[in-house]
Order: structure tokens, then sequence, then C-alpha cells
């Protein structure tokens, strides 16, 4: 396979705050493949292999159009590797001080005695990195514990150490993280959401950028995948070891993230995630917010779309009764 950095099988990241380059990434193989086998990252463990049990669970953050961070928990075993081409990626192993301090989400694990068999500890971690860089260290109480670890489970502990580490990593020192200059190096990696020639590339992954390129595409290659945050296409690679030579990422089709109010219309675009959707129809309906947060786990949500979980018309498409309700 083509080896230039512009060859569409070439995928860039930032890790400890260096860009990582790497060649050769097939379209369909998943993050947590790409850490584990690729970048020795032996921290992020497999353990469902289909999104429920958080021991994959890493933080990416990604530049919004506003130009902020934004931090999220995601699992890497059901999320394709090219879907955070140009994104900051943490695993347990880069969070901790260049002189081996720790971060006090390892820190207050450790005092909390969080830990036993260790094998879910790393999500766990990552679970609460990300809880704490979106809070900016402030103190957390238990109930945004429960809501962040929600993707996380452990058979160990019975979760009250864990619980208690969250609230009380802002007792310790934190590790210094220069978002102003992971911002300038987020803004240098941006894919160009290049699409491939019709008949130039038998493997790619594309990342459009505006709904005339998508459409554009889709024409070109009427086979090529669709794919959306893949909290059920990452199932199809990782259980029924499907293969998909080639994909087209909607979640950079600025068109299909939007969420617009006018007058009592709610519009959600087709590649809003889950929490975001769910966040603009709670808004005026607060009622629902029980309902949307015992939607699969946080994880499950910040990858997820609205849009997703209708048309991929699945027996458990938990959000059909609720619109349809809704009218």
């Amino acid at each position: 396979m083509p080896t230039s950095e512009s060859s569409p099988d070439a995928l860039r990241l930032i890790r400890r705050g260096r860009v990582v380059t790497c060649h050769g990434v097939a379209p369909d193989r998943t993050l947590l493949q790409l850490l584990r086998e690729d970048l020795h990252c032996t921290a992020v463990k497999e353990g469902c292999a289909s999104g429920d049990c958080g021991a994959c669970t890493v933080t990416v953050a990604e530049r919004t159009p506003e130009g902020a961070l934004r931090y999220r928990a995601v699992n890497s075993c059901i999320r394709l590797a090219h879907s955070v081409d140009g994104q900051a990626v943490w695993t347990a192993e880069d969070i901790a001080a260049a002189d081996g301090t720790l971060h006090p989400a390892q820190r207050a694990l450790v005092e909390c005695h969080g830990s036993q068999c260790g094998f879910c500890t790393p999500g766990f971690v990552m679970s609460l990195f990300t809880l704490h860089r979106q809070r900016g260290g402030e103190a957390v109480t238990r109930d945004d514990a429960l809501h962040a670890l929600s993707g996380n489970l452990c058979r160990c502990t019975g979760y009250r150490p864990i619980l208690d580490a969250a609230q009380t990593m802002h007792h310790w020192p934190d590790v210094p993280l220069d978002e102003a200059a992971l911002l300038q190096k987020l803004e240098l990696l941006a894919p160009d959401g290049r699409a491939p020639e019709a008949d130039s590339a038998e493997n790619f992954y594309a990342t459009p950028r505006t709904l005339a390129e998508l459409l554009a595409l889709r024409a070109a290659h009427p086979r090529a995948l669709l794919a959306a945050g893949t909290t059920d296409v990452g199932l199809w690679v990782t259980k029924q070891h499907q293969r998909f030579a080639q994909i087209i990422d909607l979640t950079r089709v600025a068109e299909l993230r939007r969420i617009e109010r006018a007058g009592d219309t709610l519009r959600i675009g087709a590649a809003a995630t889950l929490v975001d959707a769910f966040a603009a129809l709670a808004q005026d309906r607060p009622q629902l917010a029980p309902f949307l947060d015992r939607f699969a786990g946080l994880p499950v949500r910040v990858s997820g779309t609205l849009g997703g979980n209708v048309a991929n018309g699945s027996p458990i498409g938990d959000s059909m009764p609720l619109l349809i309700a809704l009218g």
C-alpha cells in the first residue's frame, strides 16, 4: 500500500503531545487494534469487544468549530481507527507526568484502593481522566461520577472505592496540559476530507466535510459502507468478522451534525451524537433526562448517532418509542 502521508491509508493523531503518523491502516481496523497491536499501548484492554464493559476506554479530544477542546471517553474496541484521524488520543500510559507523577485520576484510585485484579482499571482511569478534564480539575459529585462511569464495569471492587476516587481526584496536584499548543496541533492535523477518485482506490476511508462532498462520494462508490459512530457497525467487525474495504464517514459532514430550532420544530442532523441529540430533546422536557441517562453507557452515547439508531433498524433501537411518543 502507498506510504506517503497524504495516502488514504495514513492516519495521524496526537499522543503525549506528539504527532504520531501510522501508515497502512486498513479502513476497518479498530482503534483498539491500532493502539494495542500497532502502537503497543497494552494498558488498553479488550474485554467484551462490543462496547459494553469499558476495559478499552480511551479519551479523545477534537477541536470544535469555536476553537475549543472537546474531551470524550470512547470505546476503542468498536471505534474505527480512522475516525480519530487528526484528533488527540490518550491511554492510561499517556496521562502521568514525565517524571512519573501520577495524574489525579490515577493517584485517587491508588489512594482509595479502587483496583483489585486491575483488568478494568485503565478504562476507569480514562473515564475519570475525561471527567477531570471536562470539569477543569474541580470537585465532582457522586452523581457526576456515576454518570461518567456508566460505561465501565468492574467485577471486583463493588464500585464504592472507585466512586470515592472520583470524588477525591481534585485533592491531588494536576498534571499540566498545554491546551493552547494542543489546539494548534489539532488545527494543523485536521483532515482535508479528500475524496478518492472513482476508480483510483480499492481501499479507502473518506471523511467528507459537506453534504455535496458526501453525495458525490456516494455516487462514485455506491457499495461503500456509510459509517457514523459505529456502535453497531463495530460489532459487525469484531463479532461477525465482516470486512469493509471502502468506508465513508458521515460524522464530519457539517450539515448532518447540526441541531437547529425553528419555532416549535427541532431539527436533529442524522450524524448528531446521541449525547447532543438527547440534550436538545431534554432542553424543554427535563423529565426525559432519566430515560436518556439510561440509554446505553456514556461512551456509547458520545459516539452513536440518533440517525444511526433509527436507520440501522436494530431490535434494540431504544430511541424509536421516545421519538414516536414525541410525534
